[in-house]
């Protein structure tokens, strides 16, 4: 009887310990990373275009989060002529 209730309430912990760990984590104080691409025919336009992307999606982040101001760490931007010229830039963002 006493072995049916320990296996009971070790798997009632477990569950629970699961249930905790897989609970979304808070906005503030976590980290994305985010991404946005430019297309163009001139290399310095589409870098211009993906950057301009990128601040969009860092402002409607914070914005969607509710953060009054958020930390951007430094901004990469990846040129490639694939299919015409397409810039890729990419930054940290904590909240």
């Amino acid at each position: 009887m006493i072995r049916k209730i320990l296996v009971a309430s070790t798997a009632l912990a477990a569950i629970a310990a699961f249930t905790v760990a897989t609970e979304p984590v808070n906005a503030r104080g976590s980290c994305v990373v985010l991404a946005a691409k430019g297309r163009g025919f001139d290399e310095a336009k589409s870098s211009a275009r993906s950057l301009k992307h990128l601040t969009n999606k860092i402002n409607h982040y914070a914005h969607k989060n509710k953060l009054s101001s958020v930390r951007v760490g430094s901004r990469s931007t990846v040129c490639s002529k694939t299919g015409g010229l397409v810039c890729k830039s990419s930054a940290k963002v904590c909240g």
